[in-house]
């Protein structure tokens, strides 16, 4: 078949554009591939690190040797850090030394937690829990400030009768009672029960 003048014209461009600009295709056709397999690359690479953490971690907390146990936890802690099983494995320190009356050890780890949770869910649970250490301490003051930061929608209600037993403690009665109403707002019967019962012994 042979081709017109126009065509051949048309070829002769096309090839004349493409021995300026195959280089330029083939660098930005490779950078596209090397983007695609390092991606792919990378989330392989967390997967495998995720599934690493989670074995070590299990290893860890299943130490039945206390003085072993802290020793390991401080080194995964060191290791992991500002990850989510470096929050959960300082929650069960914090959860042994409160078994042991160690309050003070208990809220120096869940303040630890706190400040590794790479998630809010994470953080908050640290922080009631803290609060609750800091309530068994006497440290009122210091345990409404701890709860000022949960910010999660999930704990309003065990966060308004904890800040309720709380205020109780310190002997204001008025601010235990909006707390302990605020508590009965949207809560499970259980919370509805335990806010009714504060309520009904202030």
């Amino acid at each position: 078949m042979a081709y017109t003048s126009l065509e051949e014209q048309e070829i002769n461009e096309i090839k004349s554009w493409w021995n300026e600009n195959y280089k330029s295709l083939i660098a930005i056709l490779i950078i596209a591939l090397a983007g695609v397999f390092g991606w792919r690359y990378w989330q392989n690479h967390q997967t495998a690190k995720a599934h690493e953490m989670s074995a070590v971690y299990d290893k860890v907390v299943a130490h039945q040797d206390v003085a072993e146990k802290q020793a390991q936890i401080d080194a995964f802690v060191q290791d992991n850090e500002k990850t989510g099983y470096a929050a959960l494995v300082l929650l069960e320190k914090a959860k042994d030394a409160v078994d042991k009356q160690d309050f003070a050890s208990a809220a120096e780890a869940l303040k630890q937690a706190a400040s590794h949770a790479p998630e809010p869910i994470l953080a908050a649970t640290a922080n009631m829990r803290l609060a609750e250490v800091q309530f068994q301490q006497k440290d009122f003051d210091g345990a409404l400030a701890t709860l000022a930061q949960v910010k999660e929608s999930g704990f309003a209600n065990p966060k308004a009768l904890l800040t309720g037993e709380i205020q109780l403690a310190k002997g204001d009665k008025a601010a235990a009672k909006a707390s302990f109403e605020e508590a009965l707002k949207n809560a499970t019967a259980l919370e509805q029960q335990e806010a009714q019962v504060r309520l009904n012994n202030l």
